[in-house]
């Protein structure tokens, strides 16, 4: 995050330059010397200084090689290594200051940081020439190495209270060692106090610091409070962000060439800064804008500002280009990336959004694989690795978002008997119920959860999602609104709020279907049957139009039926309650009535009863016969989970001419196979019926049954965040039994598409042929049809 800046190029180029420039002659030439690359064969201009630098210490001798070294007559390393080889000699004190001094300032001249730090400790810096303290807190700073800066400056301040270089230089040891806020401010005020302390540059770079710095403190800020207030902080650095590019751009305008670089590097830290802080104050899009403009200059941006900018976009739904992002940010971090950073999760979730299925589990086995389950180095042997328990949450997750619903649960019920206060366990196995078709008993995780972390913002999202799937829409939009009052900020919240506006709003569902070739029931037929509904009503209710309209060629004449009706639904909790008024253009129940109660005892029992006063189930013969029938149905469900199910079923049609049929079906269905990519699934039907009457206008057996097992397969062929296209075959083979014809076989063959296109919008297509036997005689079907179930605006 903001605490991973990569340090701009050095700002201060000409520091050591005009530092030395206050020194002695001596050591002024000897720093502006000529440097050797390391490593580079060292050249003696003459015999005779080669005879100088391999005599004993003397102080002429150390003069001679001051001179040598200023002629450009040797390089700067075999200057070092003759002060090395004297200093091992074990000189008097006034002789070893001398060397050391000298030696740091060489190697600190020649860039050699390393190398002037290790003498300069040697020192000890208390004991160095006032010209060798700059150099060596310059090359403290450079090795990172605080406790040396520290002591290099203290001792540097001390005796040169008054020196603009060491005041400097202490406030740069301030903002290296967490206090870059302090820094700033310190440097600002003594810039006012003596003009010229501190050049612009440094001016920026500080506060460049301090405002990263900042951005740290209002992130933890936000994630400690809620309201408006928890952004407050981050509104405030968004804001002294942009003045300080103000800032830096119009000094960088009067800087020379040679600084260039370095106020293109402290700029681009600002701005990479400033794309982060706008990820995490809620603002996605924004962030996006800046991330495409600084891509356009062809700035190279350092993995935290790659990291932010792809959650922009996969907070924006669009994971294909979060992605690469995601992945650069991975790459740049290197080995040193924690196992549990969000960049790795982020990621993860980035490949699952786009399909990409298998990159998810090998990124997550290479994390996995990285993390043992305790500490390596830890005072305490077998003492527990937290990213190792972040690991098996993460894998958790996948598996859960990757319809491998049973290991996922299987899982969380680990994770939570190990840690049954953590929250986001305590979520992921809420999570888990919910997606495995138990309402109830997510509900009563999260309300658990709700108890032990009441202002945990993904556990309350998941919670009024629980609410939504089990009919509490009341409890769920109090929840929502309190959320959307404490954090509307957060990615989690806006989505949530699309989710619920898809849930509770107006919505329009379309069925549609047409069949040629079943001559016992018609040779040609269409059907389109639509529903428009309100959104909720006071949490409870709402109006909806249903509306039915058909069409059909039989043998016995052509028939069209259109139907209309206007209702009123309730829901609350565990019930489901709905009721209309509807009239037909046909039939001898042309005005009538429609109700229909459901009623969810638990997590496994659902029960239903219907009624429907002019039937949609009557065979077109007897329509155009001018016939109608009241329909009755009751219905049981019992469901283990979302992979298996019972449901029995009794339906019975009181015709007007007298005739009364009922019919009893069963059905099982099972998924065996479920992947991210593919399903299998079978549905095993039985019923049987009976009519009252022998004879009839229409197809109507004394006597029949049927067994069916089809088998379903279904393939997931493109994903893009909430948006998903998949592709599906199911076939069926069975046999139908009539009384007074026997038995004969039936089969069916369907394809179809079904595309996800967001929160409850889903669209259905396909065709498929059927054989079935009527009356003795074997008929073949061909059949298309269209589902659409879509929310509105």
């Amino acid at each position: 995050m903001a605490g991973r800046n990569a340090a701009p190029a050095d700002p201060w180029p000409r520091y050591l330059t005009q530092a030395l420039r206050k020194l002695p002659p001596v050591v002024c030439l000897l720093a502006f010397g000529a440097s050797a690359a390391p490593g580079a064969p060292v050249a003696i201009a003459s015999p005779a200084a080669a005879g100088h630098a391999a005599a004993s210490y003397t102080p002429q001798q150390h003069d001679a090689l001051i001179d040598a070294y200023r002629a450009n007559r040797i390089a700067p390393l075999q200057a070092l290594q003759q002060l090395r080889t004297w200093l091992a000699a074990a000189p008097g004190h006034a002789e070893r200051q001398r060397i050391i001094s000298d030696a740091v300032a060489i190697a600190a001249a020649d860039g050699r940081f390393a190398d002037a730090a290790a003498l300069g400790r040697q020192g000890p810096p208390a004991s160095l020439h006032d010209y060798a303290l700059g150099p060596l807190a310059l090359a403290a700073r450079r090795t990172q190495d605080l406790a040396l800066q520290g002591e290099a400056i203290a001792v540097w301040r001390a005796r040169l209270p008054a020196s603009r270089d060491a005041q400097r230089e202490a406030e740069l040891l301030l903002a290296s060692s967490g206090a870059a806020s302090a820094a700033f401010e310190e440097a600002e005020a003594a810039e006012r106090a003596n003009p010229g302390t501190f050049t612009a540059l440094v001016l920026s770079t500080l506060q460049q610091q301090a405002l990263a710095q900042q951005l740290r403190w209002a992130v933890l800020e936000r994630d400690e409070r809620i309201g408006t207030a928890r952004v407050a902080a981050l509104d405030k650095v968004l804001a002294q962000q942009q003045i300080a590019l103000a800032r830096l751009d119009a000094s960088a305008l009067h800087a020379g060439p040679a600084d260039a670089d370095a106020w293109r590097s402290v700029r681009l830290q600002l701005q990479s800064d400033r794309l982060l802080a706008l990820v995490e104050r809620g603002r996605p899009a924004d962030a996006i804008a800046l991330f495409e403009a600084l891509r356009a200059d062809g700035s190279t941006l350092p993995p935290y500002a790659l990291g932010a900018a792809a959650r922009a976009f996969a907070q924006e739904r669009r994971s294909v280009d979060a992605v690469p992002l995601f992945e650069a940010a991975v790459a740049g971090s290197g080995p040193a990336l924690p196992a549990a950073d969000p960049i790795y999760q982020g990621l993860a979730y980035a490949y699952l959004d786009t399909g990409r299925f298998e990159d998810a589990d090998a990124l997550l086995a290479r994390i996995e694989g990285a993390t043992p389950a305790t500490l390596r180095l830890a005072p305490e042997a077998g003492l527990p690795n937290g990213e190792y328990t972040e690991a098996n949450s993460m894998r958790a997750m996948l598996l859960l978002y990757g319809d491998r619903h049973a290991l996922a649960q299987r899982r969380f019920a680990l994770l939570t008997g190990e840690a049954p206060l953590n929250a986001e366990f305590a979520a992921g196995a809420g999570l888990a119920e919910r997606l495995r078709d138990h309402p109830e008993a997510s509900l009563a995780r999260y309300e658990a959860l709700a108890a032990d972390h009441p202002h945990d913002i993904g556990a309350r999202a998941g919670h009024v999602e629980a609410l939504l799937d089990a009919g509490e829409f009341r409890e769920a939009r109090r929840r929502a609104e309190s959320l959307e009052a404490d954090a509307p900020d957060t990615a989690q919240v806006r989505d949530l709020a699309r989710k619920r506006r898809a849930a509770t709003g107006p919505r329009l569902d379309l069925d549609a279907e047409a069949a040629s070739g079943g001559a016992a029931i018609a040779n040609r037929e269409w059907r389109v049957a639509s529903r428009l509904s309100s959104g909720l009503i006071d949490d409870e209710w709402r109006i909806f139009y249903d509306q039915v309209l058909g069409r059909a060629d039989t043998s016995d004449g052509n028939g069209n039926w259109a139907r209309g009706g206007i209702g009123l639904a309730w829901q609350r909790g565990r019930w489901l309650a709905e009721g209309a008024v509807q009239h037909s253009n046909t039939g001898p129940y042309r005005t009538s009535a429609a109700a229909r109660v459901d009623y969810r005892a638990g997590d496994a029992w659902r029960l239903s009863a219907t009624f429907d006063g002019d039937s949609k189930e009557l065979p077109w013969k007897a329509r155009i016969a001018r016939i109608g029938a009241r329909d009755t149905g009751l219905g049981v469900n019992y469901v283990v989970d979302e992979s298996r199910r019972f449901e029995l079923q009794w339906q019975r049609l009181d015709f007007s001419d007298g005739n009364l049929r009922n019919g009893l079906d069963f059905t099982w269905r099972e998924r065996w196979v479920s992947t991210p990519r593919f399903q299998l699934e079978t549905r095993l039907g039985a019923g049987a019926s009976r009519g009252r009457q022998q004879e009839a206008a229409y197809f109507n057996p004394p006597r029949d049954a049927s067994a069916l097992l089809t088998v379903r397969a279904q393939w997931l062929h493109w994903k893009s965040d909430d948006r998903q296209f998949f592709q599906a075959v199911e076939i069926g083979g069975g046999s139908y039994r009539q009384a007074g014809f026997g038995t004969g076989p039936l089969w069916s063959v369907r394809y179809e598409h079904r595309w996800n296109l967001g929160p409850k919008l889903t669209l259905r297509y396909g065709l498929g042929i059927s054989s079935h036997p009527y009356d003795g005689v074997r008929e073949r079907q061909r059949s298309v049809f269209l589902n659409l179930s879509m929310p509105l605006p």
